[in-house]
């Protein structure tokens, strides 16, 4: 059966996986040999993401964790998945009475977050059974770089006020954040401590994150540069 201790466990198997495989490590090595300067080797690291690795963008990490949770859920055929879902109540007309719900969830969202009656929110990761509610509605954030076009702790704490809400009114049975930051962190320490003051405050959800250290990814490459 589904639970807190499934979903960290495959958490936890999605981060050593991303460790091992986040950049194309051995096209680094060789980069890193003709590199004398310390400090231009850690940048060398920072920059070698996207197409480098095997996770591009957020939706890269929602499809690795997906698949690792139906490997771990094989034997239980009545939990499917849906990613990058927009929740319509129109979808689930024919469930009264959580279409019900996810109106009243709705009306309070755009309300609150100042969205027009076109907005709808939408879900990266939708864990559920063949009946309401959803066992889980689970946002993905991963940070590689710093963003230029939008703000990192308002785009958090907007997520936050949707999931809470969604849980609120029984749309969700529950509801998470996860979290891998593979450049804040090692970079910004005052954001870093930005990000993680709002994460606990959010009390209600589950909030599962993993912060990158140069020292995981100086260990892996020294593996590989061991083998080569």
């Amino acid at each position: 059966m589904l639970n807190h201790e499934i979903l960290v466990e495959v958490w936890n198997d999605t981060i050593s996986w991303y460790i091992e495989r986040c950049r194309s490590w051995a096209i680094l090595v060789d980069l890193m040999r003709m590199e004398d300067d310390p400090d231009k080797k850690l940048d060398l690291l920072d920059k070698a993401y996207g197409l480098w690795g095997h996770i591009w963008h957020e939706q890269d990490l929602v499809m690795i964790f997906s698949h690792m949770l139906l490997q771990k859920l094989k034997n239980t055929s009545d939990v499917h998945l849906h990613i990058s879902y927009k929740l319509k109540p129109e979808n689930f007309s024919v469930i009264r009475s959580f279409n019900k719900k996810l109106s009243k969830a709705l009306i309070t969202l755009r309300k609150d977050l100042s969205m027009k009656r076109t907005w709808f929110p939408e879900i990266d990761l939708i864990v559920t059974e063949d009946k309401p509610p959803f066992l889980y509605c689970i946002e993905f954030k991963y940070y590689h770089y710093f963003p230029t076009t939008w703000n990192i702790i308002e785009d958090l704490k907007r997520k936050i006020v949707i999931l809470t809400t969604l849980k609120k009114y029984g749309v969700c049975k529950d509801v998470g954040i996860f979290l891998l930051d593979d450049e804040i962190c090692r970079k910004n320490k005052e954001l870093c401590n930005e990000i993680n003051e709002v994460l606990n405050k959010a009390n209600s959800l589950m909030i599962l994150s993993y912060y990158v250290k140069y020292e995981e990814l100086l260990n892996v490459l020294a593996k590989i540069s061991s083998k080569s």
